[in-house]
């Protein structure tokens, strides 16, 4: 079974709770923003969101390493421009967005390993009991599952994810039979 997306309401909820830490601050709202695989999140540097000028970008694009296909332009919410202007204004723009603690010697993102720790941890301060339902890949999923319920357009999800196939963004959803029926029966004409 795939992992869960996060609903609505409990990533209002974790902004609330990780307003205090930049790195945290930073990885929810942009993940959830721009539905992007965690190695191509965590290779995101501070000049692929702010321009020269230090004006955060309204878009992102980004080159997917798994399909080597450049994704569209992302759009990036108020929460993302602001927690993007509170904490990256001033850094160097090849400097990692979420550089690791050592970084300045190594000049490396922290790791996958670590951030799917982070997302654990994060539903764990929600009160999840089913973690295992959870990952990474969950914030991936967020945006795309809203974006789907509320326009039925697996196309539209697609493209956003940088997918090759409807068929494989509706099984990456998670969309079944019953859907696709459900939507049929409110449908009249």
């Amino acid at each position: 079974m795939g992992k869960s997306p996060l609903t609505e309401q409990q990533v209002k909820s974790l902004r609330k709770l990780v307003a205090d830490k930049p790195l945290h601050s930073l990885l929810l709202n942009l993940s959830v923003d721009l539905m992007l695989r965690a190695s191509d999140l965590l290779s995101l540097r501070v000049k692929d969101v702010m321009n020269e000028s230090g004006t955060v970008k309204k878009d992102v694009k980004v080159k997917q390493k798994k399909t080597r296909k450049s994704t569209l332009f992302l759009p990036l919410s108020k929460n993302s421009i602001d927690v993007i202007k509170l904490h990256l204004t001033g850094k160097e723009p090849d400097q990692f967005i979420f550089a690791g603690q050592k970084s300045h010697y190594t000049n490396k993102p922290i790791s996958i390993i670590q951030y799917s720790r982070i997302v654990k941890n994060w539903m764990k301060m929600l009160g999840v009991e089913n973690l295992e339902k959870y990952s990474t890949h969950s914030l991936r999923k967020t945006k795309s599952s809203v974006i789907y319920k509320k326009t039925q357009s697996v196309e539209i999800c697609r493209r956003l994810l940088g997918q090759s196939s409807v068929t494989a963004t509706s099984a990456y959803l998670g969309i079944e039979d019953n859907d696709a029926l459900e939507v049929a029966r409110n449908i009249n004409i």
